[in-house]
Protein backbone atom coordinates (compact mmCIF):
# COMPACT_ATOMS: atom_id res chain seq x y z
CA UNK A 1 0.00 0.00 0.00
CA UNK A 2 1.17 3.52 -0.82
CA UNK A 3 0.41 6.60 1.27
CA UNK A 4 1.26 10.17 0.36
CA UNK A 5 1.54 12.79 3.09
CA UNK A 6 0.82 15.78 0.89
CA UNK A 7 1.95 19.38 0.95
CA UNK A 8 3.67 19.42 4.33
CA UNK A 9 6.50 21.40 5.79
CA UNK A 10 9.14 18.89 6.81
CA UNK A 11 11.67 18.75 9.64
CA UNK A 12 13.39 15.48 8.87
CA UNK A 13 15.18 14.79 12.18
CA UNK A 14 18.72 15.39 10.91
CA UNK A 15 19.01 18.91 12.31
CA UNK A 16 18.80 20.47 8.84
CA UNK A 17 16.58 23.39 7.88
CA UNK A 18 12.88 22.70 7.19
CA UNK A 19 11.68 21.93 3.69
CA UNK A 20 8.51 23.66 2.63
CA UNK A 21 5.52 22.15 0.85
CA UNK A 22 6.74 18.64 0.02
CA UNK A 23 5.10 15.24 -0.36
CA UNK A 24 6.36 12.31 1.70
CA UNK A 25 5.69 9.05 -0.13
CA UNK A 26 5.38 5.92 1.99
CA UNK A 27 5.31 2.47 0.47
CA UNK A 28 4.46 -0.33 2.87
CA UNK A 29 6.42 0.35 6.04
CA UNK A 30 9.14 2.42 4.38
CA UNK A 31 9.66 5.99 3.20
CA UNK A 32 10.08 5.75 -0.57
CA UNK A 33 10.81 9.35 -1.51
CA UNK A 34 10.31 13.00 -0.67
CA UNK A 35 9.21 15.05 -3.67
CA UNK A 36 7.86 18.39 -4.66
CA UNK A 37 4.03 18.29 -4.94
CA UNK A 38 2.90 16.73 -8.22
CA UNK A 39 6.27 15.18 -9.02
CA UNK A 40 5.22 11.69 -7.95
CA UNK A 41 2.38 9.89 -9.73
CA UNK A 42 0.54 7.72 -7.22
CA UNK A 43 -3.11 7.75 -8.33
CA UNK A 44 -4.20 4.86 -6.05
CA UNK A 45 -2.38 6.08 -2.95
CA UNK A 46 -4.09 7.01 0.29
CA UNK A 47 -3.61 10.74 0.75
CA UNK A 48 -3.01 12.45 4.08
CA UNK A 49 -3.64 16.16 3.53
CA UNK A 50 -0.90 17.95 5.46
CA UNK A 51 -0.98 21.38 3.83
CA UNK A 52 -0.06 24.01 6.38
CA UNK A 53 1.07 21.30 8.79
CA UNK A 54 4.48 20.18 10.02
CA UNK A 55 5.74 16.61 9.57
CA UNK A 56 8.48 15.26 11.83
CA UNK A 57 9.82 11.78 12.61
CA UNK A 58 8.05 9.79 15.30
CA UNK A 59 9.54 10.70 18.65
CA UNK A 60 11.84 8.19 20.36
CA UNK A 61 11.52 8.48 24.14
CA UNK A 62 14.52 7.00 25.96
CA UNK A 63 13.31 7.37 29.56
CA UNK A 64 9.84 6.05 30.36
CA UNK A 65 8.29 4.10 33.21
CA UNK A 66 5.04 2.17 33.28
CA UNK A 67 5.26 1.29 29.59
CA UNK A 68 5.75 -2.49 29.81
CA UNK A 69 4.02 -5.28 31.70
CA UNK A 70 6.01 -6.04 34.81
CA UNK A 71 7.50 -4.52 37.98
CA UNK A 72 7.35 -0.73 38.10
CA UNK A 73 10.50 1.39 38.64
CA UNK A 74 14.02 0.25 39.52
CA UNK A 75 12.70 -0.33 43.04
CA UNK A 76 10.69 -3.34 41.83
CA UNK A 77 7.34 -1.81 42.83
CA UNK A 78 4.19 -3.80 42.16
CA UNK A 79 3.20 -3.77 38.46
CA UNK A 80 0.59 -1.48 37.01
CA UNK A 81 -2.51 -3.22 35.64
CA UNK A 82 -2.13 -4.00 31.95
CA UNK A 83 -4.91 -1.56 31.10
CA UNK A 84 -2.92 1.24 32.75
CA UNK A 85 0.25 0.32 30.87
CA UNK A 86 -1.77 0.40 27.64
CA UNK A 87 -3.25 3.77 28.64
CA UNK A 88 0.26 5.11 29.29
CA UNK A 89 1.33 3.95 25.83
CA UNK A 90 -1.81 5.51 24.32
CA UNK A 91 -0.86 8.80 25.89
CA UNK A 92 2.69 8.64 24.53
CA UNK A 93 1.30 7.80 21.09
CA UNK A 94 -1.15 10.72 21.11
CA UNK A 95 1.81 12.96 22.00
CA UNK A 96 3.72 11.83 18.88
CA UNK A 97 5.94 9.15 20.42
CA UNK A 98 6.33 6.01 18.32
CA UNK A 99 9.13 4.24 20.21
CA UNK A 100 9.66 4.04 23.98
CA UNK A 101 12.48 2.66 26.08
CA UNK A 102 11.05 1.31 29.32
CA UNK A 103 13.67 1.72 32.06
CA UNK A 104 11.77 0.06 34.89
CA UNK A 105 14.67 -2.37 34.83
CA UNK A 106 13.36 -5.71 36.12
CA UNK A 107 11.00 -6.64 33.28
CA UNK A 108 11.59 -9.93 31.48
CA UNK A 109 11.99 -10.23 27.73
CA UNK A 110 8.78 -12.23 27.54
CA UNK A 111 6.82 -9.42 29.25
CA UNK A 112 8.35 -6.80 26.95
CA UNK A 113 7.41 -8.88 23.90
CA UNK A 114 3.81 -9.22 25.11
CA UNK A 115 3.56 -5.46 25.60
CA UNK A 116 5.06 -4.72 22.21
CA UNK A 117 2.61 -7.08 20.51
CA UNK A 118 -0.37 -5.54 22.31
CA UNK A 119 0.24 -1.92 21.29
CA UNK A 120 1.24 -0.01 18.13
CA UNK A 121 4.07 1.86 19.89
CA UNK A 122 7.44 0.12 19.59
CA UNK A 123 8.39 -0.97 23.11
CA UNK A 124 11.98 -1.81 24.03
CA UNK A 125 13.52 -2.31 27.46
CA UNK A 126 16.63 -1.64 29.50
CA UNK A 127 17.71 -3.74 32.47
CA UNK A 128 19.00 -2.77 35.91
CA UNK A 129 19.19 -6.32 37.23
CA UNK A 130 22.70 -6.40 38.60
CA UNK A 131 23.39 -7.65 42.16
CA UNK A 132 23.67 -4.24 43.88
CA UNK A 133 20.71 -2.78 41.99
CA UNK A 134 18.61 -5.78 42.93
CA UNK A 135 19.71 -5.46 46.56
CA UNK A 136 18.74 -1.76 46.56
CA UNK A 137 15.34 -2.61 45.08
CA UNK A 138 14.69 -5.27 47.70
CA UNK A 139 15.68 -2.91 50.52
CA UNK A 140 13.49 -0.10 49.21
CA UNK A 141 10.49 -2.08 47.97
CA UNK A 142 10.68 -5.20 45.79
CA UNK A 143 6.95 -5.76 46.20
CA UNK A 144 6.43 -6.49 42.52
CA UNK A 145 9.41 -8.77 41.93
CA UNK A 146 8.64 -12.39 41.22
CA UNK A 147 11.27 -15.10 41.37
CA UNK A 148 11.49 -14.96 37.57
CA UNK A 149 12.02 -11.17 37.65
CA UNK A 150 14.80 -11.46 40.21
CA UNK A 151 16.52 -14.23 38.26
CA UNK A 152 16.43 -12.41 34.90
CA UNK A 153 19.87 -10.82 35.04
CA UNK A 154 21.07 -7.85 33.02
CA UNK A 155 23.35 -10.14 31.02
CA UNK A 156 20.41 -12.40 30.12
CA UNK A 157 18.23 -9.38 29.35
CA UNK A 158 20.75 -8.03 26.84
CA UNK A 159 21.10 -11.46 25.26
CA UNK A 160 17.31 -11.50 24.81
CA UNK A 161 16.86 -8.02 23.39
CA UNK A 162 17.40 -5.33 26.03
CA UNK A 163 19.14 -2.41 24.33
CA UNK A 164 20.78 -0.79 27.38
CA UNK A 165 21.28 -1.02 31.11
CA UNK A 166 19.12 1.45 33.03
CA UNK A 167 17.70 3.23 34.80
CA UNK A 168 20.60 2.63 37.17
CA UNK A 169 19.78 4.22 40.48
CA UNK A 170 16.45 6.01 40.65
CA UNK A 171 14.49 8.51 42.64
CA UNK A 172 13.10 5.54 44.53
CA UNK A 173 16.39 3.98 45.63
CA UNK A 174 18.44 7.20 45.83
CA UNK A 175 16.04 9.36 47.80
CA UNK A 176 14.79 11.41 44.84
CA UNK A 177 11.34 12.07 43.46
CA UNK A 178 10.18 8.50 43.97
CA UNK A 179 10.80 8.77 47.69
CA UNK A 180 8.98 12.11 47.79
CA UNK A 181 5.81 11.09 45.96
CA UNK A 182 5.59 7.43 46.95
CA UNK A 183 7.49 6.02 49.93
CA UNK A 184 7.60 9.00 52.29
CA UNK A 185 3.88 9.86 51.92
CA UNK A 186 3.01 6.19 52.47
CA UNK A 187 5.04 5.96 55.69
CA UNK A 188 3.76 9.28 57.02
CA UNK A 189 0.18 8.22 56.30
CA UNK A 190 0.78 4.93 58.09
CA UNK A 191 2.06 6.79 61.16
CA UNK A 192 -0.44 9.67 61.23
CA UNK A 193 -3.35 8.99 58.90
CA UNK A 194 -2.42 12.18 57.00
CA UNK A 195 -1.41 11.96 53.34
CA UNK A 196 1.13 14.66 52.55
CA UNK A 197 1.79 15.96 49.05
CA UNK A 198 4.96 15.33 47.09
CA UNK A 199 6.09 18.91 47.73
CA UNK A 200 5.49 18.59 51.46
CA UNK A 201 7.33 15.27 51.64
CA UNK A 202 10.18 16.71 49.60
CA UNK A 203 10.49 19.66 51.98
CA UNK A 204 10.69 17.28 54.93
CA UNK A 205 13.28 15.14 53.15
CA UNK A 206 15.54 18.08 52.29
CA UNK A 207 15.24 19.43 55.84
CA UNK A 208 16.52 16.11 57.18
CA UNK A 209 19.03 14.99 54.54
CA UNK A 210 19.62 17.94 52.19
CA UNK A 211 19.70 17.89 48.40
CA UNK A 212 22.76 15.62 48.28
CA UNK A 213 21.33 13.09 50.78
CA UNK A 214 23.58 13.24 53.81
CA UNK A 215 22.74 12.75 57.48
CA UNK A 216 25.03 15.69 58.29
CA UNK A 217 22.64 18.06 56.45
CA UNK A 218 19.98 17.78 59.19
CA UNK A 219 18.41 21.18 59.94
CA UNK A 220 16.13 21.24 62.99
CA UNK A 221 14.63 24.64 62.19
CA UNK A 222 13.88 23.59 58.61
CA UNK A 223 12.23 20.38 59.86
CA UNK A 224 9.99 22.36 62.23
CA UNK A 225 8.97 24.68 59.40
CA UNK A 226 8.32 21.75 57.07
CA UNK A 227 6.20 20.03 59.74
CA UNK A 228 4.12 23.18 60.09
CA UNK A 229 3.73 23.56 56.31
CA UNK A 230 2.61 19.93 55.98
CA UNK A 231 0.03 20.20 58.76
CA UNK A 232 1.91 17.63 60.83
CA UNK A 233 2.86 19.79 63.81
CA UNK A 234 1.59 18.04 66.91
CA UNK A 235 1.30 14.75 65.04
CA UNK A 236 5.03 14.14 64.53
CA UNK A 237 8.04 15.47 66.41
CA UNK A 238 11.30 16.59 64.82
CA UNK A 239 12.84 13.31 66.00
CA UNK A 240 9.97 11.36 64.45
CA UNK A 241 10.52 13.03 61.09
CA UNK A 242 14.24 12.44 61.22
CA UNK A 243 13.60 8.77 61.93
CA UNK A 244 11.00 8.42 59.17
CA UNK A 245 12.99 10.18 56.46
CA UNK A 246 16.25 8.46 57.37
CA UNK A 247 14.52 5.10 57.62
CA UNK A 248 12.93 5.42 54.18
CA UNK A 249 15.87 6.92 52.28
CA UNK A 250 19.16 5.82 53.80
CA UNK A 251 19.05 1.98 53.97
CA UNK A 252 19.27 1.55 50.19
CA UNK A 253 21.20 4.71 49.37
CA UNK A 254 24.81 3.50 49.48
CA UNK A 255 23.83 0.19 47.91
CA UNK A 256 22.16 2.04 45.01
CA UNK A 257 25.22 4.27 44.56
CA UNK A 258 27.39 1.15 44.39
CA UNK A 259 24.98 -0.17 41.78
CA UNK A 260 25.85 2.71 39.43
CA UNK A 261 29.51 1.69 39.21
CA UNK A 262 28.64 -2.00 39.06
CA UNK A 263 26.15 -1.54 36.21
CA UNK A 264 28.52 0.71 34.26
CA UNK A 265 31.19 -1.98 34.43
CA UNK A 266 28.67 -4.61 33.29
CA UNK A 267 27.46 -2.39 30.43
CA UNK A 268 31.04 -2.08 29.22
CA UNK A 269 31.40 -5.84 29.16
CA UNK A 270 28.08 -6.25 27.34
CA UNK A 271 28.85 -3.40 24.90
CA UNK A 272 25.59 -1.55 25.51
CA UNK A 273 24.91 1.99 26.74
CA UNK A 274 24.07 2.63 30.39
CA UNK A 275 21.51 5.23 31.45
CA UNK A 276 21.99 6.47 35.00
CA UNK A 277 19.99 8.55 37.45
CA UNK A 278 21.76 11.91 37.40
CA UNK A 279 20.81 14.17 40.31
CA UNK A 280 22.44 16.07 43.14
CA UNK A 281 22.59 12.91 45.25
CA UNK A 282 24.31 10.81 42.57
CA UNK A 283 26.42 13.38 40.70
CA UNK A 284 29.73 12.43 42.32
CA UNK A 285 29.28 8.77 41.39
CA UNK A 286 28.11 9.73 37.87
CA UNK A 287 31.27 11.83 37.47
CA UNK A 288 33.38 8.84 38.54
CA UNK A 289 31.71 6.63 35.91
CA UNK A 290 32.31 9.32 33.27
CA UNK A 291 36.04 8.73 33.70
CA UNK A 292 35.63 5.12 32.53
CA UNK A 293 35.30 3.78 29.00
CA UNK A 294 31.55 3.24 28.81
CA UNK A 295 28.75 4.74 26.72
CA UNK A 296 27.09 6.78 29.47
CA UNK A 297 23.78 8.62 29.32
CA UNK A 298 23.23 11.04 32.21
CA UNK A 299 19.47 10.81 32.64
CA UNK A 300 17.36 13.87 33.50
CA UNK A 301 20.39 16.14 33.86
CA UNK A 302 17.94 18.96 34.58
CA UNK A 303 16.81 17.19 37.78
CA UNK A 304 15.13 19.65 40.18
CA UNK A 305 17.52 18.68 42.99
CA UNK A 306 20.27 20.59 41.15
CA UNK A 307 20.78 24.31 41.39
CA UNK A 308 21.01 25.89 37.95
CA UNK A 309 24.73 26.61 38.24
CA UNK A 310 25.42 23.14 39.60
CA UNK A 311 23.50 21.47 36.77
CA UNK A 312 25.17 23.52 34.04
CA UNK A 313 28.69 23.01 35.37
CA UNK A 314 28.12 19.29 35.97
CA UNK A 315 26.60 18.73 32.52
CA UNK A 316 29.39 20.69 30.81
CA UNK A 317 32.03 18.62 32.62
CA UNK A 318 30.29 15.38 31.66
CA UNK A 319 29.78 16.42 28.05
CA UNK A 320 33.49 17.21 27.66
CA UNK A 321 34.10 13.56 28.54
CA UNK A 322 31.72 12.22 25.91
CA UNK A 323 28.71 11.63 28.17
CA UNK A 324 25.30 11.97 26.52
CA UNK A 325 23.33 14.67 28.33
CA UNK A 326 19.64 13.82 28.55
CA UNK A 327 16.98 16.19 29.83
CA UNK A 328 13.53 15.06 30.95
CA UNK A 329 10.40 17.12 30.55
CA UNK A 330 8.79 15.78 33.76
CA UNK A 331 5.71 17.93 34.57
CA UNK A 332 7.67 21.14 34.13
CA UNK A 333 4.99 23.17 32.36
CA UNK A 334 1.64 21.96 33.63
CA UNK A 335 2.51 20.50 37.02
CA UNK A 336 2.40 23.71 39.03
CA UNK A 337 5.31 22.49 41.14
CA UNK A 338 7.23 25.16 43.06
CA UNK A 339 10.46 23.18 42.74
CA UNK A 340 10.19 22.73 38.98
CA UNK A 341 10.11 25.56 36.43
CA UNK A 342 11.32 25.72 32.82
CA UNK A 343 14.26 27.90 33.80
CA UNK A 344 16.82 25.10 34.19
CA UNK A 345 15.62 23.24 31.10
CA UNK A 346 15.83 26.42 29.02
CA UNK A 347 19.27 27.27 30.46
CA UNK A 348 20.59 23.87 29.39
CA UNK A 349 19.20 24.31 25.87
CA UNK A 350 20.66 27.80 25.63
CA UNK A 351 24.08 26.59 26.82
CA UNK A 352 24.12 23.95 24.07
CA UNK A 353 24.40 21.11 26.56
CA UNK A 354 21.41 18.96 25.60
CA UNK A 355 21.86 15.81 23.51
CA UNK A 356 18.56 13.94 24.00
CA UNK A 357 15.08 14.72 25.30
CA UNK A 358 12.83 12.32 27.24
CA UNK A 359 9.83 12.56 29.55
CA UNK A 360 10.59 10.38 32.60
CA UNK A 361 7.49 9.58 34.66
CA UNK A 362 6.87 12.43 37.14
CA UNK A 363 4.44 10.27 39.13
CA UNK A 364 2.56 9.68 35.89
CA UNK A 365 2.10 13.38 35.11
CA UNK A 366 4.76 14.09 32.49
CA UNK A 367 4.24 16.85 29.92
CA UNK A 368 4.53 16.09 26.19
CA UNK A 369 7.96 16.39 24.62
CA UNK A 370 6.46 18.46 21.82
CA UNK A 371 5.00 20.92 24.33
CA UNK A 372 8.49 21.47 25.75
CA UNK A 373 9.97 21.87 22.28
CA UNK A 374 7.23 24.32 21.36
CA UNK A 375 7.87 26.44 24.45
CA UNK A 376 11.66 26.25 24.12
CA UNK A 377 11.72 27.23 20.45
CA UNK A 378 9.33 30.12 21.08
CA UNK A 379 11.61 31.24 23.93
CA UNK A 380 14.50 31.24 21.44
CA UNK A 381 16.73 28.91 23.44
CA UNK A 382 16.96 26.18 20.79
CA UNK A 383 16.13 25.89 17.09
CA UNK A 384 13.28 23.68 15.94
CA UNK A 385 15.44 21.38 13.74
CA UNK A 386 17.95 20.89 16.57
CA UNK A 387 15.25 20.16 19.15
CA UNK A 388 13.46 17.67 16.91
CA UNK A 389 16.76 15.87 16.29
CA UNK A 390 17.29 15.63 20.07
CA UNK A 391 14.00 13.74 20.36
CA UNK A 392 14.48 11.52 17.29
CA UNK A 393 17.74 10.78 15.47
CA UNK A 394 20.00 11.61 18.42
CA UNK A 395 18.18 9.06 20.55
CA UNK A 396 18.36 6.42 17.82
CA UNK A 397 22.11 7.04 17.50
CA UNK A 398 22.67 6.93 21.28
CA UNK A 399 20.89 3.58 21.69
CA UNK A 400 21.76 1.60 18.53
CA UNK A 401 19.32 -1.23 19.22
CA UNK A 402 16.38 0.96 20.18
CA UNK A 403 15.05 2.27 16.88
CA UNK A 404 16.96 0.96 13.85
CA UNK A 405 16.20 2.91 10.64
CA UNK A 406 13.98 5.24 12.64
CA UNK A 407 14.29 8.86 13.74
CA UNK A 408 14.89 10.39 10.29
CA UNK A 409 12.56 11.05 7.37
CA UNK A 410 14.75 9.92 4.51
CA UNK A 411 14.27 7.37 1.72
CA UNK A 412 14.68 3.84 3.05
CA UNK A 413 13.85 4.71 6.65
CA UNK A 414 10.97 3.14 8.54
CA UNK A 415 7.90 5.32 8.08
CA UNK A 416 7.29 6.63 11.59
CA UNK A 417 5.78 10.06 10.96
CA UNK A 418 3.98 12.71 13.00
CA UNK A 419 1.78 15.41 11.47
CA UNK A 420 1.34 18.30 13.87
CA UNK A 421 0.38 21.97 14.03
CA UNK A 422 3.42 24.22 13.54
CA UNK A 423 1.76 26.90 15.68
CA UNK A 424 1.19 24.53 18.61
CA UNK A 425 3.52 21.56 18.25
CA UNK A 426 1.78 19.49 20.92
CA UNK A 427 -1.44 19.54 18.85
CA UNK A 428 -0.68 16.22 17.16
CA UNK A 429 -3.07 15.35 14.33
CA UNK A 430 -1.72 12.19 12.67
CA UNK A 431 0.78 9.54 13.75
CA UNK A 432 2.05 6.81 11.47
CA UNK A 433 4.04 3.82 12.74
CA UNK A 434 5.75 1.57 10.19
CA UNK A 435 3.56 3.07 7.49
CA UNK A 436 0.28 2.45 9.32
CA UNK A 437 -1.82 5.30 10.65
CA UNK A 438 -2.28 4.89 14.41
CA UNK A 439 -3.62 8.38 15.20
CA UNK A 440 -5.93 10.32 12.91
CA UNK A 441 -7.24 13.82 13.61
CA UNK A 442 -5.90 13.61 17.14
CA UNK A 443 -7.70 10.36 17.95
CA UNK A 444 -6.48 6.80 18.26
CA UNK A 445 -7.45 4.76 15.21
CA UNK A 446 -8.43 1.97 17.63
CA UNK A 447 -11.00 4.36 19.16
CA UNK A 448 -12.37 5.15 15.70
CA UNK A 449 -12.79 1.45 15.01
CA UNK A 450 -14.60 1.06 18.32
CA UNK A 451 -16.98 3.88 17.41
CA UNK A 452 -17.75 2.18 14.08
CA UNK A 453 -18.81 -1.06 15.74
Amino acid sequence: MTTVVRGCDLVDGRGTEPRRGVDVVVEGSTIREIVEPGNGAYPSAEVVDAQGMLVIPGLINNHTHGTAYGPLFPSGHEPLPHRQVNANLDRHLLEGTTTVLCVDGFITAEAVARTDEAHPVNVKAASCNTPACLDAAMITDGGGLTEADRAFTARQAVAEGAVALGEIGSGHTLGGGGASYLYLPEEIARRTGVRVTRSQANELKIAVLGRHISASAFDRDAVEEALENAGLAGLLSVSDVREIVSGVVLPAFDVALRGLAEAAEEAGKLDVPVLVHNAAASMTQVAAIARTDVRLIAGHSNHPSFTTREALDHAAWLKERGVVIDVSILDTFRGGRPDLTPDLLFAMFEAGLVDTISTDYAAGHHDPILLAIDRATKAGVVSLPAAIAMATSAVADTFPGLAPRRGRIVPGAVADLVVTDPVALDDVRTVMISGRIAVREGRLVADEASDDR
